[in-house]
C-alpha cells in the first residue's frame, strides 16, 4: 500500500478537493483506495452520506484501532472519518512524545487491503499534520495562482525537513499542482505565478504539467456527495483530476 499524503500550509487550495479527486481517479483507474481524514474541520467525511459512528477520535482515544473503523463508502473505496472533536484531541495527543508515530504503527494490517492510502491533511503544521507525513511515503502539494501561497508552502517544505531528518527519511515530495488555473485563462499575473514556482530551486521538477481548472461541477460533486467522475464524467475537473492522478502515478516507484 503507498501512502500519500495531501498536504499544504495554506488553506482554500483545494486540498481537500484534490484528495476527493486524486482518491477517486484511483478508484477509475481500477485500483483499491482508503481516504483518511487527519482534519478536525472534517470537510473529506462531510462529502459522503450515511456514515457509521467509527472515526478516526476513537483512535486517538485508544478505544480503536484505524483498522476497526474502516468503513466502506463505494466500490473499491473506503474511508476512515473525522470529526470536529478531532481539534481538541489533536491538543492532548500532540502532548505525547510519541505521537508522530502513532498513525505509521496502526498501518500494518492495512497493507494488504488497499492499493493507495490518500490522507487529506489539516492547513497547518499542528500534531494531525506531523502524524500523516510520518505515515506516508509521498507528499502531493496543490497551490493556488497567488503570491501570498509561497510563503505557505515553504512552510511546508521545512516541515517535510524536519520529519525527514527527525522520523521518516524516505518521506518524498512527489508533485506540486496548481489548482483553479489553466494555461488558457485570462490574467497574466496567474502565468507570471506559475512561471516563478517552476523556478523556484525547491520545486524544480516537481511541477506538475497537468493544473486543475475552476469548475462548477467540482461544488456540484460535493453539494450531492457524489465523486466527480460519476456526477460529471465529461467536465473538466474529471478530466483534470484523471490526468493529474495519472501523472502522480508515473512519479511513483512500481
Amino acid at each position: 500500500m503507498k501512502v500519500i499524503a495531501v498536504a499544504q500550509h495554506k488553506g482554500g487550495v483545494g486540498k481537500t478537493t484534490s484528495a476527493l479527486g486524486i482518491g477517486h481517479s484511483l478508484v477509475l483507474l481500477g485500483h483499491r483506495v482508503l481516504l483518511l481524514d487527519c482534519d478536525p474541520q472534517s470537510n473529506l467525511t462531510s462529502t459522503f452520506a450515511n456514515l457509521q459512528p467509527a472515526n478516526l477520535c476513537m483512535v486517538l482515544r485508544g478505544e480503536a484501532t484505524l483498522a476497526e473503523v474502516v468503513q466502506p463508502v463505494g466500490p473499491r473505496l473506503s474511508l476512515i472519518a473525522a470529526r470536529p472533536e478531532l481539534s481538541p484531541l489533536e491538543r492532548m495527543v500532540g502532548a505525547d512524545a510519541t505521537h508522530p508515530n502513532l498513525l505509521r504503527r496502526q498501518l500494518a494490517p492495512l497493507q494488504a487491503d488497499y492499493d493507495y492510502l490518500i490522507i487529506d491533511t489539516p492547513p497547518a503544521m499542528g500534531p494531525m499534520t506531523v502524524m500523516s507525513l510520518v505515515a506516508a511515503h509521498y507528499v502531493v502539494a496543490p497551490m493556488r495562482p497567488d503570491p501570498f501561497a509561497f510563503s505557505g508552502f515553504y512552510k511546508l517544505l521545512d516541515m517535510l525537513d524536519a520529519v525527514r531528518d527527525n522520523f521518516n527519511p524516505v518521506l518524498t515530495l512527489t508533485a506540486v499542482f496548481l489548482t483553479q488555473y489553466h494555461s488558457s485563462y485570462r490574467g497574466q499575473v496567474y502565468h507570471d505565478f506559475a512561471t516563478e514556482l517552476s523556478r523556484q530551486p525547491r520545486v524544480q521538477g516537481l511541477l506538475t504539467s497537468t493544473s486543475i481548472r475552476t469548475n462548477a461541477k467540482l461544488v456540484e460533486a460535493v453539494a450531492l456527495k457524489v465523486g466527480i467522475h460519476a456526477h460529471a464524467p465529461d467536465s473538466n475537473s474529471a478530466k483534470d483530476y484523471l490526468a493529474l492522478t495519472e501523472e502522480i502515478l508515473t512519479r511513483l516507484p512500481a
